[in-house]
């Protein structure tokens, strides 16, 4: 009952804590790529700042994992909250002052990216040691919410705030604000003590780490679609700055006091927050979906509707195409609760960190290569072939999954989580479907 107790206490500051630093991020979603495009205007730039905010998680990711399972998972947290809160505010001085250039730019999202490498896996390993079993998919679909509702709100306040209400400089000090306000929250969290894993050399638990998570088959296949599917998901995100202006904007009637928020940068903010709102509809029910369809095809789910939420996008010439954006993070959604239950479930809880790291670390692998060929591409053949050709790797990739232990085997048959260590034993031959509904 204790246990409950402050599993229910835990909950809602992080909960709070994490949605006012998600509305932050997303301010800075739409400020700093909006900046890039102040100053070059280029798709290769706009693909460049993505690949430098994801390339610390190709480069640090496993390793990060090992150090989370060696220290205290709280004081990293705060700490990268603290270095981000100082890197937003040097550029907010930055942009204020007019000497900033691209590779400030560059730098700054590489720092917050591998701040965020550090954090985001801290963080869906912590959640086991501070929520009860079974309040995970609750709490990671109440997280994966509050995210999409950030993601609705964020936008549109960062592009008045750019383009009406201050500039950069004060979209920016507003992010790094609320890394302030994320670590004051974290710091009130309290921790239930658990067993600390034996002390491995640093290679050897990072190749444990790997090991668990490719001998595990769900979490192989996700780990291993994820990664596809984000290689097509960062250009068709980062060029989003590029596609609402060009191809977006206009085409719906609205009464004349409303036109401030069609102008210039504030539209392309309204896009992306509408497109949030309404795809947080789905989300909402991620924990119905997860008790109807078990974790691994309501992964598939989410990667189909991605890939056709941005294939009917693209297909549109008005701003309804916000629509079917809407549907894109909707798939957006599940596909994040589904994969971050999966890891939290299956991986020992000594190794939680290495396996959520190594799992995300390869997800992650292809997205700087991603933005920048899909930048590239677009400054040479268009936007229009690049969202196509992304839209069918998405779909394609969810119909090869299909085909996979994600859509035929539950977790639950597998006989639960290995909570206890160990690798699992190589199983001879495939275990037959079962035809039960998932139940917790």
């Amino acid at each position: 009952m204790k246990a409950v107790a402050l599993g229910r206490r835990n909950a809602r500051p992080i909960i709070i804590g994490q949605t006012i630093s998600q509305f932050g991020d997303y301010i800075a979603y739409v400020s700093l790529p909006l900046f890039v495009v102040e100053l070059t205007g280029r798709g290769l730039d706009l693909g460049l700042t993505s690949a430098a905010e994801s390339l610390p998680a190709l480069l640090f990711g496993v390793t990060a994992g090992v150090l989370l399972d060696r220290t205290r998972i709280k004081r990293i947290l705060i700490v990268a909250d603290l270095v981000r809160a100082a890197a937003f505010g040097l550029l907010a001085l930055g942009a204020a002052s007019g000497a900033v250039s691209t590779w400030v730019v560059f730098l700054t999202a590489f720092l917050a990216g591998s701040m965020a490498t550090f954090f985001d896996s801290g963080l869906q390993a912590i959640l086991p040691h501070v929520v009860g079993p079974d309040e995970l998919v609750q709490v990671n679909s109440t997280l994966s919410f509050a995210g999409t509702l950030a993601w609705s709100l964020g936008p549109a306040v960062g592009g008045l705030l750019v383009s009406q209400f201050g500039g950069f400089s004060v979209a920016f000090g507003f992010d790094a604000v609320t890394f302030l306000v994320s670590a004051a929250f974290l710091a009130v969290v309290r921790v239930r003590s658990y067993a600390r894993p034996r002390r491995e050399p640093f290679g050897a638990a990072l190749k444990s780490g790997v090991r668990f998570l490719f001998a595990n088959r769900h979490l192989r296949w996700a780990t291993l679609g994820a990664a596809v599917i984000n290689l097509v998901f960062a250009p068709l995100e980062a060029l989003l700055f590029l596609l609402i202006p060009e191809r977006l904007s206009g085409g719906v009637t609205v009464p004349g006091f409303l036109d401030f928020l069609f102008l210039d940068q504030a539209e392309v903010g309204l896009f992306l927050a509408l497109q949030a709102g309404l795809g947080s509809i789905g989300v909402i029910l991620a924990p119905r979906i997860a008790k109807r369809m078990h974790l691994g095809r309501m992964f598939l789910a989410g990667t189909g509707l991605m890939g056709i939420g941005f294939g009917a996008m693209a297909s549109m010439h008005s701003f309804v195409a916000v629509l079917p954006a809407a549907v894109a993070v909707t798939g957006l959604g599940w596909t994040n609760v589904a994969v971050a239950t999966m890891r939290q479930r299956i991986a020992p809880e000594a190794m939680l960190g290495r396996v959520v790291a190594a799992s995300r670390t390869i997800a992650w692998a292809l997205i700087p290569a991603g933005a920048v060929i899909g930048g590239s591409l677009a400054d040479t053949v268009g936007l229009l072939p690049v969202y196509v050709v992304g839209a069918v790797i998405a779909v394609a990739t969810t119909l090869l999954l299909a085909l996979t232990p994600l859509w035929n085997d539950p977790i639950e048959a597998l006989g639960g989580p290995p909570r206890s260590g160990g690798l699992p034993r190589p199983r001879l031959r495939p275990i037959a479907k079962v035809r039960r509904r998932l139940r917790r």
